[in-house]
């Protein structure tokens, strides 16, 4: 008697058990698979978070890695190609090298190119637009990430989107939704003090651009850079695009920031003083924010401290402004103290950097 009820208790206790460990692995399973659900759902705010801070230590990792030092590209921007076989296509992109990219997506490169860019029927694609002066890769993937993604991307706000929580296909919007997306991210705050500029290689793409269909007001800061071409050659497009333009365009940018940049190097191995013309005290590229820098324009020859030559343009844009206004942390552009002519931050910024990398400081 004493046995079996001891048996009971045990049996019962084991029961107890068994039930206490199946609620709890199914509690624990649906709590794996709700999260997973959670994940599959992520926001496009945390996604962009997330896509920037990979690229942030992408670039971090390079800085650290003695081997592969970061070095600001003579040139990288964010393209927008139009298909000649299918008007109504488009492809968002972006590349340091216009000229072979536009040969991979044609197919004329075998290695690189894009999926969507090889479907049959599709090519031969042309560019006709390209954003570039970007101070770096990470500011050019987050604007190509943006422009792709446009109807959800937390650089647009809400109210200001054409077609807000709308999933757009890259190639399926009409060529004055690009380019007035285009126009929205240039006056959005993470790109609107970059200093970008736009080239434009297409009649129909400037056409398109100056009537402004979606009445989207203009960054005043950005250049516009119309490079088309009075005749288009007929063999050229039959090849694949405008190959002839996108070389010129590249020598063009190249060639200018060569000569900048080598009127930096003489104005500092000259010997001469290259005092601060605000504070009147001596450059050099050793030291941070005391580092010598240029002005941008031709034969000027006026020499700054990079921190004298950001206080003074911060302080001419909040006294423009006014107090109203939050405040900025990085100047946008301001006046040359000699020539008077006005200067971008990133340009000036480009000229300093490369000089800190030619002798060895960074």
């Amino acid at each position: 008697m004493i046995e079996n009820i001891a048996l009971n208790q045990e049996n019962t206790e084991k029961s107890t058990t068994t039930t206490t460990t199946t609620t709890t692995t199914a509690a624990a399973q649906s709590t794996q698979v709700s999260q997973a659900v959670e994940s599959q759902y992520i926001s496009q705010s945390q996604f962009e978070s997330e896509l920037e801070t990979d690229f942030e230590s992408q670039s971090q990792s390079q800085l650290t890695d003695g081997k592969k030092k970061h070095k600001i590209p003579p040139l990288y921007g964010v393209y927008l190609l139009n298909s000649l076989s299918k008007k109504s296509c488009f492809y968002v992109g972006s590349t340091p090298d216009p000229h072979r990219r536009l040969r991979q997506h044609n197919g004329e490169l075998t290695r690189g190119g894009a999926y969507r860019t090889k479907k049959k029927g599709y090519r031969p694609w042309r560019m006709i637009l390209y954003v570039y002066g970007f101070p770096n890769k990470i500011s050019a993937l987050q604007f190509e990430h943006a422009w792709q993604h446009s109807y959800q991307t937390r650089h647009i706000p809400f109210i200001q989107r054409l077609n807000p929580g709308k999933k757009q296909t890259g190639s399926g919007t009409s060529i004055h939704s690009k380019i007035a997306n285009c126009r929205l991210l240039l006056n959005s705050k993470s790109f609107n003090r970059l200093g970008l500029k736009i080239a434009i290689f297409n009649n129909l793409a400037y056409e398109t651009w100056m009537k402004n269909r979606f009445g989207i007001m203009s960054n005043q800061d950005i250049h516009l850079n119309v490079k088309i071409s009075t005749e288009e050659l007929d063999e050229c497009i039959i090849m694949g695009g405008n190959y002839n333009q996108l070389k010129e365009f590249m020598q063009s940018i190249i060639t200018i920031q060569d000569e900048y940049i080598q009127k930096c190097k003489d104005i500092f191995n000259n010997g001469d003083s290259k005092k601060c013309k605000i504070c009147d005290k001596e450059t050099c590229v050793e030291d941070g924010l005391n580092t010598l820098c240029v002005c941008t324009h031709g034969e000027c020859k006026c020499t700054y401290h990079l921190g004298c030559l950001s206080k003074k343009f911060l302080k001419e844009e909040n006294d423009k402004e006014g107090q109203e206004k939050e405040k900025e942390i990085l100047p946008k552009k301001g006046k040359c103290v000699e020539c008077e002519k006005i200067i971008f931050w990133n340009a000036i910024v480009r000229g300093a950097v490369s000089l800190q990398q030619e002798y060895g400081v960074i």
